[in-house]
């Protein structure tokens, strides 16, 4: 019998990953460190019972999900049907600026022109309109560059596609600036402090989440019988769902089980060292993050271009999260979004409870580094830093929020898409 593939870890990464290989027809094995799966997004009670978890409620880009359910055996709208559950469109955020101005923008194009014009003036709207458009021709050039195909090294990056993407120099806060517009820089600002970096540090391609939001829209996890009780915009939904794709597909997972080394013969991944033995192994998917694998699972010799790659990163910066109940609120879930001056967000999602509500919030006033989170900018060169999906190590895979697809949860589920069509290959190759 071929040995199986070995995934570490069981966040979102390693769930969708081993979904993926589980579905082509491998052997999968999970290892998994803690006691629960879902890493980041794994789902708790709170010491009232409640259900919450520390994903964001509010979710873009479906599309990854969909793939990911269909390819793996089931589309996601019968996997949350049949657990009580729909994908439905959710309300846009209200934003309130430091001066208390506030502000709701709509995902569509038309209703974000109205609404500007009506808020600013045409010229403020006519500028936003041409920045949004600029960014949707950021997102056709990033497709191919670590989301639909992988991002291995510089030469894809040539003078035409750094052009696209506004060059290797402007930053997040130059973009901001050049909008000429106190709360519409503070918006486009808060997208460097939301994906744990610093906008002065961050490449203004990341601003490209504006366009995906008005492309793709904004989406929540809801019951489908609103009278059910089941959990309102509870995105760990997902995880669940995923976890029981994986027992449909018999996929070996070990709780509580850290991996301890990657063990290699003749410079290929052969095995993995845990604390309940050694674990022969075709191919290894690690989801951890990257100073996990490369140094401590991985002896001195192997990847060191990696490693001198990562001595130019660190960790991204994790909100502090809070959970507040509350009295019912009115709407089935709603996200405010607080702006600094300087376009530091506080992030709150309230939601309805059975008999409550719960004000989830995420301060990225007050953070601390955080692996787990992903990588933080530090320039446009960074992004190049970031560990390729395939490695140089043979039969090794990354896929993480530390990806260069990015860490949003999307992102995260694409990675994991590219490490299992690439680990399939290279089984395919070797058989």
């Amino acid at each position: 019998m071929t040995d199986p593939v070995v995934v570490i870890g069981g966040g979102l990464a390693g769930l969708a990953a081993a979904a993926r290989l589980a579905k082509a027809g491998h052997q999968v094995e999970l290892y998994e460190r803690s006691e629960t799966l879902g890493g980041t997004w794994a789902p708790y009670r709170l010491a009232s019972s409640a259900m919450a978890d520390n994903a964001p409620s509010i979710l873009g880009f479906p599309a990854p999900w969909r793939d990911l359910f269909r390819k793996s055996g089931r589309p996601l709208e019968a996997e949350l049907a049949r657990m009580g559950y729909v994908l439905e469109p959710a309300q846009p955020a209200e934003m309130i600026f430091a001066d208390g101005t506030d502000l709701t923008l709509p995902t569509d194009r038309g209703g974000q022109y109205d609404t500007l014009a009506a808020a600013y003036g045409d010229s403020v709207a006519e500028r936003w309109r041409a920045l949004l458009d600029r960014l949707d021709k950021v997102w056709q050039t990033l497709r191919g560059l670590g989301l639909e195909a992988e991002l291995r090294s510089a030469r894809q990056l040539n003078r035409s596609v750094k052009r696209n993407l506004f060059g290797h120099r402007m930053t997040l806060a130059d973009l901001a600036s050049s909008i000429n517009h106190d709360h519409l820089g503070a918006v486009i600002r808060s997208i460097g402090y939301r994906s744990g970096s610093v906008p002065e540090q961050t490449p203004a391609f990341a601003a490209v989440e504006l366009s995906m939001q008005r492309t793709f829209g904004r989406w929540q996890v809801q019951p489908l019988n609103p009278g059910s009780k089941l959990d309102v915009g509870r995105s760990s939904v997902l995880v669940e769902a995923l976890a029981a794709r994986l027992e449909l597909r018999k996929v070996r997972i070990h709780l509580g089980c850290p991996v301890e080394r990657i063990q290699l013969r003749n410079g290929h991944v052969t095995a993995v060292a845990t604390s309940e033995g050694d674990r022969p192994a075709s191919a290894v998917i690690a989801t951890g993050d990257p100073w996990q694998t490369f140094h401590d699972l991985l002896s001195t010799a192997p990847a060191r271009r990696t490693r001198g790659q990562l001595r130019g990163l660190s960790p991204a910066a994790a909100p502090t999260i809070t959970h507040q109940e509350v009295p019912t609120p009115t709407a089935l879930l709603r996200e405010r979004v607080a702006l600094s001056e300087v376009g530091v967000p506080t992030v709150s999602y309230l939601r309805q409870l059975a008999d409550n509500g719960l004000r989830t919030t995420h301060d990225f006033n007050h953070t601390l580094p955080r692996p787990s989170y992903g990588v933080a900018w530090n320039g446009f060169e960074s992004w190049l830093r970031r560990p390729s999906v395939t490695t140089e190590v043979p039969g090794l895979y990354t896929a993480s929020p530390s990806s260069p697809a990015g860490a949003g949860p999307s992102q995260v589920v694409l990675s994991a898409a590219l490490a299992a069509y690439s680990c399939h290959e290279y089984l395919r190759a070797g058989a």
